[in-house]
C-alpha cells in the first residue's frame, strides 16, 4: 500500500458507518479522518484542511469541549495567579456556560454563543451576562494562542449592552443619624466604631473586617490596608492580601475614630504578643462574617430610618464628599486604593465641585484672540 505524507488525502464511503469519511496527513505523517453524511461534505473539508497543512495553519481536531477547556484554563492560567475571591467569581462564570459546555471547542459556533446569551437573560442580570461574555472572550483567546482553535469566534461577538447603575450614596444628614443611632442603640453600639472608620476612611468592607491591631497606628493617625477578609463557599474565612498593589496603603484617620478604636482596644483581653488581632471580632474572639456584618447593617439602616443602600455606598459617600470639598482627585485615588486615577474619575468625576467653572476665563488668557 502507498505511505501517504503530508498534503495527501482520500475521501472513501464507510459500508460499516454509512458515512463518507475524509481521511489526510498533517505535516507531521500523522493520519487525521473525519466522517461526513455526504460526499460534497467530506471533500470541502478535506480540502481545507489539506490547504491548512500546506500552509502550515493546521490545527489538530480534538474532542475537548468548552466545558473542559474552561476548567482546564482556571486551573492553569488562574488558579494560581489571582486571589481566591477572583477565582471563586471566575468559576461561577464557568457554571454559566452549562448550555454550550459539552459542545467541541473547536465545533461550537457564534450562533450557539448567541443563543446562550438569550438563555441567561432569564435568569440573570445583563451585568452578569457582560462579565460571562469577558470570561467566554478570555477563554477562546487563550485557546487561539495555544493553538487549540483556528479561529477565535468571540472577536465576531458584540458584548451584551447593558447599563452601568448609578452609585449610590448617603446625604450627611443621613450618615449623621446613622451614627448618631448606632453610637447610642443598646444592641448596635459595638459595631460603632467599625461603621465609624467605614464612614470616616472609604475602606471596604474586606479591609475593615481584615484589620488587625498591628495596622492601627495611633501616633501616627493612620490604619495601613494590608489584608482583607472574605468568605468563600467552602473554604470559610479567607484573610488575603489585597488583589492591587495600591489596595495596599495607609489612610489617615480623624480623632473621633482614633478615640473610638482606642476605646476598643482597652477592652481586648487576649491580644496577641504581635498584636495580630483582628480590630473587629464576634464576642467568641471569631472572624466577623461579612453575611453577619450585613444584616447588622441593615438593622441599623432600619433604626435610623434611613433607606437601604448596600454597606459599600459608604465608600462612595466618603470620596463623594471629599472630592466635594475640594481633595484633589489624585489623593482621593490613593486613598481607595484605586489602581488607576481615571477609575475614581468615571466612577465620581461628577462631584468634583466647579471643575469647569473658570475654565472658559483661562482660555482666554491662554490665547490672544483678535476682538
Amino acid at each position: 500500500m502507498k505511505n501517504r505524507k503530508h498534503g495527501e488525502g482520500s475521501v472513501s464511503f464507510d459500508n460499516t458507518r454509512k458515512k463518507w469519511r475524509a481521511a489526510f496527513y498533517d505535516a507531521d505523517d500523522k493520519r487525521h479522518y473525519k466522517r461526513f453524511d455526504d460526499e460534497k461534505s467530506a471533500r470541502e473539508y478535506l480540502i481545507e484542511q489539506i490547504n491548512d497543512v500546506n500552509k502550515g495553519s493546521f490545527i489538530a481536531p480534538s474532542k475537548l469541549t468548552v466545558g473542559e477547556w474552561a476548567i482546564e484554563f482556571l486551573e492553569t492560567y488562574k488558579r494560581n495567579s489571582v486571589k481566591a475571591t477572583t477565582y471563586a467569581h471566575y468559576l461561577d462564570q464557568a457554571r454559566h456556560l452549562s448550555e454550550i459546555a459539552d459542545i467541541l471547542l473547536q465545533d461550537v459556533t457564534a450562533r450557539q454563543v448567541n443563543l446562550l446569551y438569550v438563555d441567561l437573560q432569564n435568569r440573570l442580570s445583563l451585568h452578569t451576562i457582560h462579565k460571562t461574555h469577558k470570561f467566554l472572550s478570555s477563554i477562546f483567546k487563550k485557546a487561539y494562542e495555544t493553538e487549540l482553535i483556528k479561529k477565535n469566534i468571540m472577536t465576531t461577538i458584540p458584548a451584551p449592552k447593558y447599563e452601568k447603575k448609578e452609585i449610590e450614596i448617603f446625604t450627611r444628614e443621613e450618615i449623621e443619624a446613622i451614627l448618631e443611632i448606632c453610637k447610642n442603640h443598646l444592641v448596635l453600639n459595638k459595631r460603632y466604631p467599625m461603621f465609624l472608620l467605614a464612614v470616616t476612611t472609604g475602606m471596604r468592607l474586606g479591609e475593615v473586617l481584615g484589620l488587625r491591631w498591628c495596622d492601627v497606628d495611633f501616633k501616627h493617625m493612620e490604619v495601613s490596608i494590608k489584608y482583607t477578609l472574605s468568605y468563600l463557599a467552602g473554604r470559610g474565612i479567607q484573610l488575603t492580601s489585597p488583589k492591587t498593589k495600591t489596595a495596599i496603603r495607609k489612610i489617615s484617620i480623624p480623632i473621633e475614630t482614633a478615640v473610638e478604636l482606642k476605646r476598643l482596644k482597652s477592652e481586648v483581653v487576649d491580644m496577641n504578643i504581635d498584636q495580630s488581632t483582628l480590630c473587629f471580632r464576634t464576642k467568641n474572639g471569631t472572624p466577623l462574617y461579612p453575611r453577619n456584618t450585613d444584616r447588622a447593617w441593615r438593622d441599623l439602616l432600619r433604626c435610623a430610618n434611613v433607606p437601604y443602600r448596600k454597606f459599600h455606598a459608604l465608600r462612595h459617600t466618603h470620596a463623594t464628599e471629599l472630592l466635594a470639598a475640594g481633595v484633589p482627585i489624585i489623593e482621593v485615588s490613593r486613598r481607595l486604593g484605586h489602581s488607576k486615577i481615571s477609575h475614581t474619575l468615571e466612577l465620581y468625576g461628577h462631584a468634583i465641585k466647579g471643575y469647569d467653572k473658570g475654565i472658559a476665563d483661562k482660555i482666554s488668557n491662554i490665547y490672544s484672540i483678535p476682538k
